[in-house]
């Protein structure tokens, strides 16, 4: 091959990895950004749900990894643990919350 040739082939391989990397960077975008949660009110505390592209995918009136039934005593702590819960969906894990992780984010149990 001449070296006009080996320049050309090497700008477009640049050209096509650079195409290849973009449309998996937007792909990945629109899939995350259809992920959201949201804080809600229930009977006596919060909760929080997790949608996807406007579907509940969790519900989650009750703070989990504890016994019992009790609702989080205020909207940040629905809202840290929503936000972790999000990661996990994002980065493929099971969406599980264990009580070493409700202490990590200071998660009050009692109201």
């Amino acid at each position: 091959m001449t070296t006009k040739i080996k320049r050309k082939f090497t700008v477009i391989k640049r050209f096509g990895i650079l195409a290849i990397t973009l449309i998996a960077v937007v792909g990945c975008q629109k899939k995350a950004a259809a992920l959201q949660s949201n804080v809600h009110r229930t009977g006596n505390g919060y909760g929080y749900s997790i949608t996807v592209k406007n579907k509940i995918l969790i519900k989650q009136d009750f703070i989990p990894g504890t016994e019992g039934n009790h609702a989080f005593c205020d909207s940040l702590d629905a809202e840290k643990v929503a936000s972790s819960v999000l990661t996990k969906l994002k980065q493929k894990e099971m969406p599980t919350i264990t009580p070493a992780e409700l202490k990590v984010l200071k998660i009050k149990t009692k109201c």
